[in-house]
């Protein structure tokens, strides 16, 4: 293996930055350039469908000669039956992908790439069943892609992946079809199309690009443009990667160094032709391999001597000028025979395998590998001007500040004592009202009691539709008074959301006690919450409509305690839990919705043990719409069930197997649902909603789609086909996204001549009514997150419902009149489906339970609080939970919350982000801080498929030169609100086009960053709310400095920062010396698309902060990401540093990770550390502290560390 290097060194040289990551300009551009005779690459490799092509045997004929575009009338003709054959190639090709891979959008595996000149030239790529690479040629753009496409048929059909009449098949075949091509091995590496009507084009458009390539991009690099998406196919190695596996399979095989000279030897050769039979065609494949040239013409030149006996003279540039000497009586004879010979020395330098195959890419630049690899390790060097050095000194003797001995330092520790302000207010808060909660009096009550029956008797009788849930009102008012605990079972429809508060508060009321019922009654969603809160104040009637009220994530509207019906949703009584451990003043707990089991529910569950236990008059309705309510009585000690069975109207059910034959299709070619992996046809949904539209009477549509893209995509579809007559029809979509005054519409009724149809997630399967839905479309599937305990991230899978969930949404149809249920799945495929779904507890991350089981119940280990759960989640996963959360300095080792962890308790999101919140407070960057946070939590962004490209570089024009998604949020968020202020409905229509923005998002996120705002005013960081976002607060003393708000951001994600290397090799063995690899310290991740440094380049620090990571098809994806500052992982990570001396020379690492390695001089390195004591000794100060209560000597410090901070991080370190 050495002696390839060697060889290789001299032709294929790797010319590092002379400065490495740090250079001498402000802006660096960090890469690495590498020159192995690259040349525009038009195509890499030859192939046809079948293989490669044949050389002619000794004595045959030679070659046919190319043929310039002029004379391609023939060509032109093969062009035009191949388009005969496949006249709609495009919409083929991906119809046969849509099938075999079950997705509905297949952008990511079919890639169309367009060059421009007289001649139109497109590359297809091609991920599935094999890569392949297509090319096409035509007079326009579209012509070419049509080319590529119909030859990419062509190719499907010899492979057999299409029938005889270009039919489809069902996508177990092609999934067994795939496999046998795997098997067979038809082509290696790239397969490139390249028949002979492309060859004349090809030379056309290459004599017009050739001029171009000097000033141009590179084809080549414009080819790689996706190649982060096919790597999730081919999957990717570092370079230190390779070498490690490269060099246990390469031991004990020693290679000849090459000889220059003339090598002529006949009898040599024919024995060369036995072993190599192809000699041209393996000869061109290794030189086109090793030197990724489009073509061989630069390292192989045959010259033929003419005479009786034929002489070629074969000179080889590769891997060292060679020249082979081969006689024979024919041309052809004498070039295979040349070429045997150069075959054979290639094998005896070790160039070959043993089946005398070529080598990879990447064995072929071994040397340039281990020179990439050894550079890429090497500590970047830092080094910070003298006059700031200088100030950090000052400001260090003015302090005292002194780093530990020999510069080793700790991590910040906010330790054990607790703050007097967090923890010894005893006063509780109304759960009611939110107000401070004070016992009411004996008179008070008996004047409010009174009231409240007078008004009652006011109001009564009260004209209410009649549900059959009031028939059992009696044995259920009975069975709530009887018993702390009652589950009510009843069935959909069966009206017990609504009816059953209302029959408790009449109960009191009527007993001449309604002061004494209070009442707060779950629901799993907003939209419910909501909803139900104003029908329920509809049918109790005007009189007493102002004591039932619903509180919402940023919305409320409360009604006074005494007779009061509060209505929200379970993370708002888990809030109230907290300033109300009692819950003292209310008389009902209500749990609707049960079944669903989400996380927070099941928490609830565990707490109203507890709450029992200190509140004995409280009494807990849980109430299913399943039959799952015998387990959840054990759990409750088998408290009484009472059952109320529903009244349904009459719905008609409809599967696949009776659809297809409906809409006109062949059930062979459709039903092709996967055992695991189920993704809705979003054309067959759309076919049978327009089915229904036209053959059906009137009444709304209720369509269930797993997810927003998918309600996107036949909205999109809905409103193409619907265009001219969309008058006639209202489309509603319904999300978390949209905000819930955005989807009240959904519950007016329209015009007659309209038809309504709502495209919804599961949050429309229970608790709301949509009264004139008739028509039920369920596609079968929902998302739903599960968390990988190996790779620490969450999966968001499309997955089969339960039969439960089936149930569910079939009942939507047939609330208020007869309907019909359209399940796009079969009856097979329903009977394998399970019963209930899985409880949310059990494949989500936990962390944000623990950190509230600290808070409710501090006395107890996170394991045995989450083993009193009804479904107890993995011991592995309460570990994993546990350990993150010590890792981020939230709980100790005894699992108590730290003082940072105190503070974060108050602050309802992701701890990770909290913590940035925290730490934003702290360093007076609040204000744009929320904001990252609001929109990580929502995207304020259009999510749509067809509008991606143009998102993508909204996002990438709003980030500018910081390499940052969260400064994209940041900028967008700002020039909302500068827009509004202007008050001008076309300035804010145009800032949203132009900038791909989306305003239901934007309110939410308005309305989040206020609730934001109270929490950090709750945890004792700011002393108003509104500081939170007043530009001339002291909290947002430096809100403009980019590079602080990022830091502060890494130190709230922190350990979520990626390194950047230089150089991989694909599994297909591809060296890539030019490529990205993004490291993490669990491991490789890739760039999402969604992310605005995903195809850059360029960047002056080799380091990135992240939040959301997502694992898809094996692959971990990073949502978002901004590049930090090195000295910000340096300064303001809380993690212990390594310290490594070499002289005067310093080497600085993370102990926990070695991602980060600078190289300092000792004096630099000293100065850093102290200074990073300093810092961390800020945040320790402010953690012990009421942040706004601090002494002014203590700001006027914290003010003197920040602004050094600031200029640190604003000057990017040089040689």
């Amino acid at each position: 293996m050495a002696a390839v290097g060697f060889l290789l060194r001299r032709l294929c040289p790797l010319r590092h930055p002379s400065a490495g990551p740090w250079a001498p300009a402000t802006v660096f551009v960090w890469h690495s350039q590498w020159d192995c005779g690259r040349t525009a690459a038009l195509s890499r490799f030859r192939n046809t469908a079948s293989g490669r092509q044949q050389q002619p045997e000794p004595g045959g004929e030679e070659e046919e000669p190319e043929l310039p575009l002029a004379a391609g009338t023939g060509r032109q003709q093969d062009l035009q039956a191949l388009l005969q054959e496949f006249p709609q190639p495009k919409g083929l090709l991906t119809q046969v992908m849509q099938r075999a891979l079950k997705v509905s959008n297949v952008k990511d595996h079919i890639v169309y790439k367009s060059f421009d000149g007289s001649v139109k030239k497109t590359v297809l790529h091609i991920s599935w069943p094999r890569k392949l690479k297509v090319e096409g040629f035509g007079n326009k753009k579209v012509v070419a892609e049509k080319h590529a496409a119909a030859t990419a048929c062509r190719i499907f059909k010899q492979w057999g992946l299409l029938g005889p009449k270009n039919q489809l098949f069902q996508a177990q075949e092609y999934q067994d079809l795939a496999a046998k091509l795997s098997a067979s091995a038809v082509g290696e590496g790239h397969l490139v199309m390249d028949s002979t009507i492309n060859k004349a084009h090809m030379r056309a458009f290459r004599k017009e690009s050739f001029k171009k390539e000097a000033s141009q991009p590179s084809e080549e690099g414009l080819l790689e443009e996706n190649e982060v998406d096919e790597e999730v196919e081919e999957g990717i190695m570092d370079c230190t990667e390779f070498l490690s596996v490269t060099d246990k399979a390469s031991q004990n095989k020693p290679m000849s160094r090459a000889v220059r000279g003339i090598m002529t030897d006949d009898t040599g050769a024919m024995k060369a032709l036995s072993q190599f039979p192809e000699p041209k065609n393996l000869l061109s494949k290794v030189i086109q391999i090793a030197t990724t040239s489009s073509t061989v013409t630069d390292y192989l030149k045959y010259t033929t001597e003419d005479g009786s006996v034929k002489i070629c003279h074969l000179d080889v540039k590769w891997p060292t000028p060679m020249t082979f000497v081969a006689s024979g009586r024919r041309k052809a004879e004498a070039e295979r025979r040349a070429a045997a010979l150069a075959c054979k020395k290639l094998k005896d330098l070790g160039l070959l395998n043993q089946k005398n195959h070529p080598l990879t890419h990447a064995m072929y630049n071994l040397t340039a590998i281990k020179e990439l690899s050894e550079k890429e390790r090497q500590p970047t060097r830092l080094e910070i001007p003298e006059c700031l050095q200088e100030r950090v000194q000052q400001y260090l003797d003015q302090y005292t500040v002194v780093a530990a001995p020999d510069c080793e330092l700790k991590s910040i520790n906010p330790g054990l004592e607790m703050v007097d302000s967090l923890s010894s207010n005893a006063l509780i808060s109304d759960a009611i009202t939110g107000e401070m909660y004070v016992p009411m009096l004996h008179g008070e009550a008996e004047r409010i009691s009174q009231k409240l029956l007078w008004l009652w008797q006011r109001s009564r009788p009260v004209k209410v539709k009649p549900l059959p849930v009031d028939m059992h009102k009696k044995a259920i008012v009975s069975a709530i008074e009887e018993n702390r605990v009652t589950v009510i079972a009843g069935e959909t429809g069966c009206g017990k959301t609504t009816r059953i508060p209302q029959f408790i508060l009449e109960k009191f009321i009527t007993n001449n006690r309604g002061a004494h019922c209070n009442i707060l009654i779950t629901q799993p969603r907003r939209i419910s919450a909501v909803s139900v809160g104003q029908r329920v104040g509809s049918e109790i009637g005007p009189s007493l409509k102002k004591n039932v009220g619903y509180q919402v994530r940023l919305e409320s509207m409360l009604p006074p305690r005494g007779g009061a019906l509060l209505f929200c949703t379970v993370g708002i009584l888990l809030k109230k839990l907290q300033g109300n451990a009692s819950l003292e003043g209310i008389s009902h707990v209500i749990v609707d919705e049960v079944h669903e089991r989400d996380i927070n529910t099941d928490f609830l569950l565990i707490l109203l043990k507890n709450v029992m236990e200190a509140n004995p008059n409280l009494k807990i309705i849980l109430m299913s719409a399943t039959s799952d309510t015998e387990r959840i009585s054990e759990y409750y000690g088998n408290c009484p069930i009472v059952t109320v069975p529903g009244f349904m109207f009459p719905v008609k059910d409809y599967y696949l197997d009776d659809l297809l034959p409906m809409l006109g299709k062949r059930k062979i070619t459709q039903l092709n649902q996967d055992e695991d992996d189920p993704v809705p046809d979003l054309d067959l949904v759309t076919d049978t909603i327009l089915h229904i539209d036209s053959c059906s009477e009137c009444g709304g549509i209720l369509c269930f789609l797993p997810g927003w893209q998918e309600i996107r995509g036949v909205q999109q579809r809905l409103e193409e086909r619907l265009s001219s007559r969309k008058e006639n029809y209202i489309i509603l979509p319904v999300h978390s996204n949209i905000p819930v005054v955005d989807q009240q519409e959904i519950f007016r009724q329209p015009s007659p001549w309209v038809r309504k149809i709502v495209l919804a997630t599961n949050i429309a399967e229970t608790s709301i009514t949509i009264d004139d839905i008739t028509h039920v479309v369920d596609t079968g599937c929902h998302k739903e997150q599960r968390y990988d305990l190996r790779t620490k991230v969450s999966c968001l899978n499309t997955v089969w419902i339960s039969k439960s969930n089936v149930k569910q949404r079939r009942g939507r149809a047939g609330r208020c009149q007869p309907g019909n249920a359209y399940h796009l799945f079969s009856r097979e495929r329903l009977e394998k489906m399970d019963d209930f779904p899985i409880p949310e507890i059990l494949r989500t991350p936990l962390e944000n339970i623990v950190v509230q089981s600290k808070v409710h119940i501090p006395d107890i280990t996170a394991s045995d609080f989450l083993s009193k759960a009804m479904n107890s989640p993995n011991p592995k996963a309460v570990n994993e939970a546990v350990r993150i959360l010590q890792e981020i300095g939230v709980i100790d080792e005894d699992e108590s919350l730290t003082l940072l962890g105190q503070r974060l308790a108050h602050i309802s999101t992701d701890p990770r982000l909290a913590k940035a919140i925290i730490m934003a407070s702290i360093f007076r960057c609040l204000s744009p801080v929320l904001t990252v946070v609001t929109c990580l939590t929502r995207d304020p962004f259009v999510n749509s498929l067809l509008n991606r490209t143009e998102v993508m570089k909204a996002k990438t024009r709003l980030s500018g030169e910081s390499r940052s998604d969260h400064m994209a949020f940041i900028k967008a968020v700002e020039g909302w609100k500068k827009v509004l202020q202007e008050r001008d409905a076309d300035s804010k229509k145009e800032y949203l086009e132009e900038n791909m923005l989306y305003a239901p998002s934007l309110r939410f996120i308005h309305g989040l960053i206020l609730q934001f705002s109270e929490n950090v005013y709750n945890a004792f960081l700011v002393s108003n709310p509104s500081d939170s976002t007043r530009s001339y607060s002291l909290c947002n003393q430096y809100s403009g400095e980019e590079e602080l708000i990022k830091g502060v951001l890494l130190a709230g994600l922190y350990p979520n920062f990626i390194q950047l290397r230089h150089g991989k090799v694909t599994k297909e063995g591809k060296f890539k010396p030019n490529s990205l690899v993004y490291r993490t310290k669990s491991g490789q991740v890739l760039l999402h698309r969604s992310t605005v440094n995903r195809n850059e380049e360029s960047f002056k620090s080799r380091w990135l902060t992240y939040f959301t990571a997502v694992k898809s098809n094996g692959n971990v994806f990073v949502r978002d990401s901004s590049m930090v500052h090195p000295l910000a992982l340096l300064l303001l990570t809380d993690c212990d540093l390594n310290i490594k001396g070499d002289g005067d020379s310093v080497q600085l690492t993370l102990a926990d990770s070695n991602l980060l390695q600078l190289d300092l001089d000792s004096k630099t390195a000293c100065l850093l550390c102290s200074f990073r004591t300093a810092v961390h000794k800020m945040v320790e100060n402010c953690l012990h502290h009421e942040l706004p209560e601090t002494s002014s000597n203590l700001r006027k410090e914290h003010g003197e560390v920040l602004s050094l901070l600031v200029e640190l991080l604003n000057c990017w370190p040089t040689v």
